[in-house]
């Protein structure tokens, strides 16, 4: 059976056993730069097998992640992070705990940053910010037919 994830109506997992598509993986990283690359290990490792634009979806939570480490959380907090796939999209979500929204930007040529965003506007169906009582959630999804996917969706629900 899952918990509640506080605040955010979403069930988390208890164990991190393999699923079938229609599941989800799902994990807790700590807000610092370092879990931005956890979080990338992590979506690589959960979508193995699958037959998706990894790299893409990697680039895409790698941004959200990147958004909740920066401006989502307080130091020495956490930030959530969910991927469901079901028989038609994959879909992403991270929960932090900040109020601010996001906002998509238009960068020029000679800003460094800015355009976390504009990439993940680019590269999925859709994209939104949902506010909740303890923060928010930034979510994007990619449109596919799943239902001839092989794979299993691992670290989420077990498949008992």
């Amino acid at each position: 059976m899952a918990s509640p994830i506080t605040g955010t109506g979403l069930k988390a997992p208890q164990h991190s056993t393999k699923a079938t598509v229609g599941a989800s993986a799902a994990r807790d990283f700590a807000s610092r730069p370092e879990s931005v690359s956890e979080v990338r290990a992590f979506t690589r490792d959960a979508l193995a097998g699958l037959d998706l634009a990894v790299d893409d979806v990697v680039l895409c939570v790698t941004e959200l992640a990147t958004n909740a480490v920066r401006h989502g959380t307080q130091h020495e907090g956490t930030f959530h992070l969910n991927i469901l796939v079901d028989r038609a999209k994959l879909r992403a979500e991270c929960h932090d705990s900040g109020s601010k929204r996001p906002t998509l930007l238009a960068p020029s040529d000679a800003d460094e940053g800015g355009r976390g965003l504009l990439l993940v506007q680019v590269l999925t169906s859709r994209w939104g910010v949902v506010s909740r009582p303890s923060g928010k959630c930034v979510w994007f999804e990619i449109d596919g037919d799943t239902s001839v996917l092989q794979g299993r969706l691992r670290g989420g629900r077990g498949d008992s």
